[in-house]
């Protein structure tokens, strides 16, 4: 909890967000003015939908619902904040059984768009790919061709692994689209190959860096351990959220109750948070 009577924080919190450099998500912030709170969410509404139909079942976390029948993968639904992305081939297998799903989305106030499935791309081992690379911690290192040196880290999100790359100090990412790194994907190649091939590990974001970006112009949050995070507006308007398992709490003091409400979606549960902090 944040002193009374001071600006620090205690030494085994990290601030994540400064009070110069707030990270703000307007896409989001806008999302969170639009939401009831008294609704479901669009993924429950569509999850409720498919599994009453025979054969369909789905699995869906924060960002992402995978849509099965008869346990066939039959499209994906990605969660943007504001809308959500559906692949056409959801909503081609849906006409098959006489549902149109997007007069569905449209009934229930659900703004969509229809995009390109985005598998997940593994490397191609190239021969001849001449690079030196240093690993100067578990997830950083760097890489040469001789004549240029790049930094690098391998990170983990809720979007799967991916490498991000420093290239004449612009950052540049593995699962950006082909066009925007065609010339560094030799690189990009070669580091997947060392990864594969010494089992690296990514770096796995704590709970309150994960939650920095939804949160709106003047919060912030601070890690208290790494399943932990306080989000503050002032000294005197904060809130905790905490995950267990699958679950995130939402609390006013930093040991979770049983009676304090709770969700399994992370963007529900931001909401719920920067609700919680507004009221006080």
């Amino acid at each position: 909890m944040p002193s009374e009577t001071g600006d620090t924080v205690s030494s085994n919190q990290e601030a994540v967000i400064s009070d110069g450099d707030c990270v703000y998500n307007s896409e989001y912030l806008e999302y969170v003015s639009l939401y009831d709170y008294g609704d479901i969410t669009w993924m429950d509404a569509i999850k409720a939908l498919l599994e009453q139909m025979e054969g369909f079942s789905v699995e869906h976390d924060e960002l992402i619902l995978k849509a099965y029948h008869w346990g066939t993968e039959i499209g994906v639904i990605s969660h943007y904040g504001t809308c959500l992305g559906i692949t056409p081939s959801l909503v081609n297998e849906l006409a098959k059984y006489e549902l149109n799903f997007e007069t569905f989305m449209v009934a229930n106030d659900i703004n969509y768009q229809l995009i390109k499935p985005q598998a997940i791309k593994h490397p191609i081992i190239r021969p001849g790919l001449h690079y030196t690379i240093t690993w100067t911690a578990d997830y950083t290192g760097k890489i040469s061709d001789g004549d240029l040196t790049c930094w690098f880290t391998y990170n983990q999100t809720e979007n799967g692994n991916h490498i991000e790359l420093i290239h004449k100090n612009s950052p540049c990412c593995s699962h950006w689209p082909d066009y925007l790194i065609r010339e560094l994907q030799p690189w990009f190649d070669a580091i997947w190959v060392d990864i594969k091939t010494n089992h690296r590990k990514p770096r796995r974001f704590n709970l309150a860096q994960r939650i920095g970006s939804y949160l709106p112009l003047g919060f912030k949050a601070y890690a208290d351990g790494f399943n932990k995070a306080e989000v503050q507006r002032t000294r005197k308007k904060y809130a905790y959220i905490t995950q267990y398992g699958d679950r995130y709490i939402i609390s006013k003091s930093p040991r979770p109750k049983d009676s304090d409400v709770s969700t399994e979606s992370l963007v529900e549960a931001v909401s719920l948070l920067l609700k919680m902090i507004n009221n006080q």
